[in-house]
């Protein structure tokens, strides 16, 4: 049996480069151009089939090798909020008065993490 915990544990620098990226760059609302680049490449990367939704939304598909089958959803929120950074952290916000304070970094970083595990693996599953 496959140890997905493991495998994620394999890919925690990975999540964290990804958080730091998403971090230090946010963007307010529906106004994502960046950010919404960044996760379309990388989930371009895993091989997963894009569809843009509206102005900021990415809807991602991976599908299973072993045929029709029930479906999972992993949603994440990719917007930060209008306010200054003063953690003083190495990868704090660049563009002054917008700030990732509301975890929303980390959601998008779990998200692509979890997806690329699914890709991997979508030979094991229906759906």
């Amino acid at each position: 049996m496959t140890n997905y915990f493991k495998e994620a544990e394999e890919l925690k620098n990975e999540l964290v480069k990804n958080r730091r990226h998403i971090h230090e760059n946010p963007e307010l609302g529906l106004q994502l151009p960046q950010t919404k680049e960044f996760v379309i490449k990388k989930l371009k990367e895993i091989g997963a089939e894009i569809k843009e939704v509206g102005e900021s939304g990415v809807q991602a598909t991976i599908k299973g090798e072993k045929g029709p089958g029930k479906k999972i959803l992993i949603r994440a929120d990719m917007d930060a909020l209008p306010m200054d950074e003063e953690s003083g952290l190495d990868f704090s916000s660049k563009n002054k008065g917008v700030a990732h304070t509301c975890g929303h970094d980390l959601h998008t970083s779990i998200g692509l993490i979890s997806a690329k595990l699914l890709a991997k693996h979508k030979k094991d599953f229906k759906g």
